[in-house]
This record gives structure tokens, C-alpha cells and sequence, in this order.
């Protein structure tokens, strides 16, 4: 979901800007390894290994999660994903309304719930997909570049949430995870099965 609410974050807003900074400060670090990097890893990222890991896992594993990766990777947008709580844990993931800008790249930043209680590992997965397609729909609009211009956006391709909540869903969005989630099925159905036969 997108979430166009400031209560949509139980962080203080500099936190992602203290964010924001400290990533510009290792962009040369990040730089220097860039050639033994593709550039859409570089482009995906997390501070949390566990989500670095499922990144990496579900573009290996499904190819929608690699497609929605990969054009990430050829934006001018740079997408963290983190552990965190949408609308007081009320979702169970979001991008917030906070973008940044350096040197021609918006930053974004996904929240997932951290719930190993109520989903699995293919359905964290789906989740990932479905907020990634939703950083795909910002970065695709260069004029998106703060809260006004993100919500004016998601007025025209977006579904407003109901149940209290500011925000927007869509279609793409819904469709990415339910494909990722599909896919990851097959792959779970094609590995059991060549186990088996081993």
C-alpha cells in the first residue's frame, strides 16, 4: 500500500533522513563494488541481512520478483527495504510518503511488518513483490517528488483504502505479489518433485 499519512511511520521523519544521509556517505563504498555488482542489487537494498537475503531469493526463485528488481535497477531510484510498521502495525507493508533526492536518484523506503507469526517465507515474499511494484509506479513518474505529487498520482491509478486508513492501493500492485506468489508455488511443486525423484 501506499501510505500518504506521517502517522504511517512510529518513526521520527529525520530517522529516513538520517537514512537517506548515511547512504550518500557510503556511495562511494558502494561505488567501488558496483563492478562485480549488477546494478539492479545495488539499486534494491536493506540494512537488514535477512532482507537482503529474500531479495535475492525471490529474484532467483520467481521471475515477476526479478522483473520488478530489475527495472528498479534501471530507474533513477534507489528503494530500502526495511523492517518497520505501517499505520501503528495496522498493514502489513508500505512505501512511505518520504522521498529524498541526490544526484538525479529519488530514495524510497518499503516498511514490512516483521510477523513471523502470520506469514510464511513465500508469502513475505509476495509481500516484498507487492511494494516493490509500488516503487515501480512512483519511479516511473519523474514528476512524483514529495507527498503532494505521490498522492496526486495515486488519485488517478490508485483505489483509496477504507477502514480509516490514508492511503491507496492498486490493481499492479495486487497482481505483482499474486504472481510472485504463484510463482514460488511452482518452484516449491518443481523442487519437491525432482527431490522426490532423487
Amino acid at each position: 500500500m501506499i501510505y500518504t499519512s506521517d502517522a504511517g511511520d512510529n518513526k521520527p521523519r529525520h530517522s529516513f533522513a538520517a537514512l537517506v544521509i548515511a547512504a550518500l556517505a557510503i556511495n562511494l563504498a558502494v561505488a567501488t563494488q558496483a563492478s562485480t555488482q549488477t546494478a539492479d542489487t545495488a539499486r534494491v537494498r536493506s540494512t537488514d541481512p535477512v532482507l537482503s537475503a529474500l531479495i535475492r531469493e525471490g529474484a532467483e526463485r520467481s521471475a515477476t520478483f526479478e522483473g520488478l528488481v530489475d527495472a528498479i535497477g534501471r530507474s533513477h531510484g534507489i528503494v530500502y527495504v526495511e523492517f518497520g510498521y505501517c499505520a501503528r502495525a495496522r498493514l502489513s507493508g508500505c512505501v512511505l510518503p518520504y522521498l529524498a533526492s541526490s544526484n538525479g536518484d529519488r530514495y524510497l523506503r518499503v516498511l514490512i511488518t516483521p510477523d513471523g507469526n502470520r506469514r510464511g517465507r513465500d508469502q513475505l515474499l509476495g509481500l516484498i513483490a507487492h511494494e516493490l511494484r509500488h516503487a515501480n509506479e512512483i519511479l516511473e513518474h519523474p514528476e512524483v517528488i514529495d507527498v503532494k505529487t505521490m498522492e496526486a498520482l495515486y488519485r488517478r491509478i490508485g483505489t483509496p483504502e477504507t477502514g480509516g486508513l490514508s492511503g491507496y492501493e492498486t490493481s499492479a500492485a495486487r497482481a505483482a505479489g499474486e504472481a510472485v506468489m504463484r510463482e514460488l508455488h511452482q518452484t516449491a511443486l518443481i523442487r519437491r518433485s525432482s527431490q522426490s525423484e532423487g
